[in-house]
């Protein structure tokens, strides 16, 4: 959506994010030394969900 034609649903999600009710699958974690492996995984096309990257 071009920035001139935003609405206010941006609002409603972060509302919903903030009240808890909103979640995003999470497919893998992965250590950012592993980074690698998971831009593997993420090419494969089978991913359902986020893959993670931890400190």
């Amino acid at each position: 959506m071009p920035p001139g034609e935003w609405d206010d649903s941006h609002l409603a999600a972060a509302a919903l994010a903030a009240a808890g009710k909103l979640t995003v699958p999470t497919a893998a974690t992965y250590p950012l030394t592993e980074a690698a492996e998971a831009h593997r995984v993420s090419e494969g096309g089978h991913v359902r969900g986020k893959l993670i990257f931890l400190p």
